[in-house]
């Protein structure tokens, strides 16, 4: 199939059951019946793009599909009712296809939602807080915080601010109502920090909380914060880990130990040539061979991999150092989410799906412009026309399997007198 076809020959499918009830589309398309996996045409080139229900979406998508969109249009008679967005329908396509991505873009409405930023604001005073937090916190719409936190630290943030901390015996909200009012808030497209003590996802319910989010298409951002663990090891100048004598460190919460075993999360550091001496050892200590593996490569760095495995196959990848293994059913959970990178000076304003990373801060990573490699990336935002000259300046030549956001008609005008326009994207200033 062509590459970047004609309008006129967009193949949509969809399989026969979910037959779509009135036409949808703003444009010249073709339909396709389709049976049994509906994903596989799709993954073999024979139809354009797919719609599905949304509940029917998988949790993980194959790495070379993205979902363009998510539509309104009730056009599956068959679904689960009790789905979050059992009334919608999700449009998906292949990830290297912007084209595809810009044409059904208008039809999206993940575009008039915001995003939630569960953030760590650290264990113990407001010197704790990261940099990264602190650019958040600056530019939030509104702010759900903690109990556990220096409160004094929200003086120096003008956003809303809700208290919804709970305490043994004191709850000022249940989590389902925190999960709905994170909901509410990121529909209003605001930028949606929520702020707990320490790190989000150790005992801090950041997990539920991504969940109900996701489940929603809600773009979620996790911004790690200095755990209570490290604040008070540090503290009292305990060593978690020292050579001969501690080689690891085990993280309990009294409240599951009294309730019963629970399942845990191992965590290696530094395993890229050990995977397979690993494997043999967790094998032999009686784990499950289909226990979920997520194998992360450089965290943190703007070329950071997830490869999701399991214990039973782990030693077949081959990754270089630094790597580190989670091993647990928290593994699964792992969704990918798209890398756009940003050329603007405020990049915790901006609103588009997935990890937004800021230009600036990437070459001082790399040293150097010339060192950024643009194929880690599934767009490129602009902001002003001035960026689209200075950047090409530097690249010569965008790929035309990435999207180009563009703030503003001047700066599509500008990409479109550059030779680019069937990938270009235009957003208000306000996105």
């Amino acid at each position: 199939m062509a590459s970047n076809p004609d309008p006129v020959h967009i193949v949509i499918g969809y399989r026969k059951h979910h037959l779509p009830d009135r036409v949808i589309f703003p444009f010249p398309f073709r339909l396709m019946s389709l049976e049994g996996d509906p994903l596989q045409p799709l993954l073999d080139g024979k139809v354009d793009a797919l719609v599905i229900p949304a509940a029917d979406l998988p949790d993980r998508l194959p790495a070379s599909l993205d979902v363009a969109a998510l539509i309104t249009h009730t056009i599956i008679q068959d679904v689960d009712a009790s789905h979050p967005l059992h009334d919608n329908s999700v449009i998906v396509v292949q990830n290297d296809r912007a084209d595809l991505k810009v044409l059904f873009a208008p039809m999206d409405i993940r575009q008039t939602c915001g995003k939630v930023y569960l953030t760590g604001a650290g264990a113990g005073g407001r010197e704790y807080l990261t940099l990264r937090a602190d650019a958040l916190l600056r530019n939030a719409d509104v702010i759900f915080y903690d109990d556990l936190i220096d409160t004094d630290l929200l003086d120096f943030y003008t956003a809303e601010k809700i208290f919804v901390g709970k305490r043994k015996g004191r709850h000022h909200a249940d989590q389902d109502t925190i999960n709905q009012q994170l909901y509410l808030a990121a529909l209003k497209k605001q930028v949606v920090v929520r702020l707990k003590g320490g790190d989000p996802l150790i005992f801090g319910r950041g997990g539920e909380e991504m969940a109900y989010l996701l489940d929603r298409q809600i773009d979620v951002e996790v911004v790690a914060g200095v755990s209570a663990v490290q604040s008070a090891a540090a503290s009292a100048g305990i060593p978690l880990t020292l050579r001969a004598v501690s080689g690891g460190v085990t993280l309990l919460s009294a409240h599951n130990a009294l309730a019963g075993a629970a399942d845990r999360t191992l965590v290696y550091y530094m395993c890229a040539s050990r995977l397979k001496e690993l494997q043999s050892t967790l094998i032999a200590e009686g784990i499950n061979s289909q226990m979920p593996v997520a194998l992360v490569y450089k965290a943190g760095f703007v070329d950071e991999t997830v490869t999701l495995t399991s214990i039973g196959s782990m030693h077949l990848q081959e990754h270089l150092s630094p790597l580190l293994a989670i091993i647990g059913q928290t593994a699964s959970l792992y969704r990918r989410r798209p890398k756009i990178l940003y050329t603007g000076t405020e990049p915790s304003r901006c609103l588009l799906p997935g990890k937004i990373l800021p230009l600036i801060s990437l070459k001082n990573q790399a040293n150097s412009y010339n060192d950024i490699d643009l194929s880690l990336f599934s767009g490129i935002a602009f902001t002003t026309p001035e960026q689209v000259d200075s950047f090409l300046e530097i690249f010569a030549q965008i790929s035309p399997r990435l999207v180009l956001y563009a703030y503003g008609k001047a700066t599509v005008d500008k990409l479109r007198d550059h030779g680019y326009s069937a990938t270009v994207l235009e957003l208000n200033p306000q996105n």
